[in-house]
């Protein structure tokens, strides 16, 4: 990792793809979509720029593997969280005369 440094042209042009991405960002909440097709299309646009922020700004892209392994199961597990979450949101409702609803 030493000796090897990131250039001026490449910070510069993350940062104009992440101003990008967040113009993307306002277009689609003004798009005519399901409230399903907001949250899917938010989701991926943040975590794109999530991705780039971390191997670029924060040098992730020439890490050791270790720190690849910490990623990858925190990504796993931050996935669980996710898809607990969404299946809980779409089966809201779903149950007809629920106590305490």
């Amino acid at each position: 990792m030493a000796g090897h440094e990131t250039g001026t042209r490449t910070y510069v042009g993350i940062g104009a793809v992440l101003i990008a991405l967040t113009f993307v960002t306002l277009a689609v909440s003004f798009a005519e979509l399901p409230a399903a097709g907001h949250l899917m299309a938010g989701l991926a646009i943040g975590g794109l720029k999530a991705s780039l922020v971390a191997l670029f700004f924060m040098h992730l892209l020439r890490s050791g593997k270790v720190t690849w392994m910490v990623i990858a199961v925190t990504l796993f597990w931050v996935g669980i969280l996710f898809v607990l979450t969404l299946c809980d949101y779409v089966t809201r409702g779903q149950v007809p005369r629920m106590p305490g609803h």
